[in-house]
């Protein structure tokens, strides 16, 4: 007796006596989203899911092993007072997320942040009238900044750390002209309470923060431009010939990384009141990279904001750790390279194993296809 092969609404083909779903490879593979089809379909969970779980046991676990080693830390206002200081980081590595997805990197963020502070309490004079209308201003240059480098590197073909790169030293000297060597101002009451702030015993830039969160995962997840980011960064041609405008979008992402960048400086320099050369710099640059890579994302448009978020959380939790045991600078240092390499090890290898798994199921359909005939 003859098999039938039924093309079902559903999009299920019968073989023999059982349905299966027909799956389109190439269509999943174009969003950069679906890996390993028979494990989430098991699990119930998507790669983002599983890695945001972990990076949660993760930062569960430093809290509870920094108890252990630091009598006194495993307490809430502790614990708030490490998500406050994880604030800026998480703020510049959103931003950075933006670019990281679409195959780029933002080399300027820190100088950004710095100029904001130089420029930021010079205008302003803590002068309470000056709060608004120079932090609007400083968010406008800080966005224009990184659309400076989306357009060169969008329509000047130039790589992104070489056109990044460049911009730093750009910004680095205009501020250093600006105040002439000699940073001096302070910031507006509002910058003040926003930046050290609190209601009650919850920082008020904590709660900014996570308002910037939800408000960076709607664009990201929910509106055409922050969608198209992920394909960029999977398959810039294919998002080309489909209709993504590939130019606008990378000017968008890396204004988003100035904006951001910018906003966070204008928080740093809340807290600490006055203008300082040492207030962004290298540290922020690479570290926002870093929180990046660990939150799960890569340069081939896989992740999300908020794995960047966790990844700033678990940062900012080591680096207090280890100050907190007298660890000095270099031995910060070598640990975070450890974590990022390591984070960066794990994650490949998953994809590695996720890919043999895919390929293997690609082969199991076509085994299967050939046993389908046709009346």
């Amino acid at each position: 007796m003859e098999q039938v092969t039924v093309k079902w609404p559903e999009g299920k083909i019968a073989v023999g006596n059982e349905t299966r779903p027909t799956l389109n490879v190439n269509e999943m593979e174009a969003t950069g989203r679906v890996a390993d089809l028979s494990l989430a379909k098991r699990i119930g969970l998507s790669r983002e899911m599983r890695i945001y779980i972990s990076l949660l046991v993760v930062i569960i676990l430093l809290a509870l092993v920094s108890g252990v080693l630091v009598p006194g830390t495993l307490t809430a206002s502790h614990l708030l007072e490490i998500a406050r200081q994880a604030v800026p980081l998480g703020i510049t590595a959103i931003g950075h997320t933006f670019v990281i997805l679409t195959g780029g990197i933002d080399l300027a963020v820190g100088d950004i942040i710095t100029m904001t502070n130089i420029v930021g309490t010079d205008l302003m004079r803590g002068r309470a009238e000056a709060g608004l209308p120079v932090s609007l201003l400083l968010l406008f240059i800080g966005a224009g900044i990184g659309a400076i480098s989306g357009a060169i590197i969008a329509y000047g073909r130039v790589q992104p750390l070489v056109t990044t790169f460049g911009m730093s030293f750009v910004v680095r000297g205009f501020y250093l002209v600006y105040s002439g060597g000699t940073p001096k101002g302070s910031v507006s009451p509002i910058l003040r309470t926003i930046g050290a702030g609190r209601w009650g015993a919850v920082p008020i830039s904590l709660v900014v923060f996570c308002v910037i969160v939800v408000a960076a995962i709607i664009v990201a997840n929910r509106t055409t431009w922050g969608r198209s980011v992920f394909y960029m960064g999977n398959n810039p041609q294919a998002a080309l010939y489909s209709g993504v405008p590939v130019g606008r979008r990378l000017v968008f992402a890396y204004s988003m990384s100035g904006l951001m960048a910018s906003l966070a400086g204008l928080i740093l320099s809340g807290y600490i009141r006055i203008a300082s050369f040492e207030i962004g710099g290298a540290d922020y640059t690479l570290n926002s990279v870093a929180a990046g890579v660990i939150g799960g994302n890569t340069f081939t448009g896989q992740g999300g904001i908020f794995g960047s978020v966790l990844g700033a959380l678990i940062m900012t939790q080591v680096t207090s750790l280890m100050t907190s045991m007298g660890i000095g600078q270099s031995g910060k240092l070598i640990m975070n390279g450890i974590i990022i390499v390591g984070m960066v090890a794990l994650y490949s290898s998953q994809m590695g194993l996720v890919s043999s798994r895919r390929k293997r199921a690609v082969k199991g359909d076509e085994a299967d296809d050939g046993q389908v005939r046709s009346i």
